[in-house]
């Protein structure tokens, strides 16, 4: 599967690389599972509710979380900072 992200989640993947990177592997894990199967594996994947319907959602760590659209050969990566 290809993977893109969008301006605001490249940026917030950047800042990891330089504030963090326990948590940058942590994404790059995520990422990996992600692109094997979008919805089952680490980082408990769960569908959004609301008005981010058609959003999965990844556990980083407590306070973080990978937000990410599934197409059918890609997804977007649309943050892996903060909570949605």
């Amino acid at each position: 599967m290809k993977l893109t992200f969008t301006d605001e989640a490249w940026d917030e993947y950047l800042y990891w690389q330089v504030k963090d990177k326990k948590v940058l592997r942590k994404i790059n894990t995520l990422i990996k599972d992600t692109k094997r199967d979008p919805f089952d594996g680490l980082g408990k994947p769960e569908p959004l509710k609301h008005e981010l319907a058609g959003y999965w959602s990844r556990r980083i760590t407590q306070e973080h979380r990978l937000v990410y659209e599934v197409f059918e050969e890609s997804i977007l990566v649309v943050s892996c900072r903060y909570h949605y």
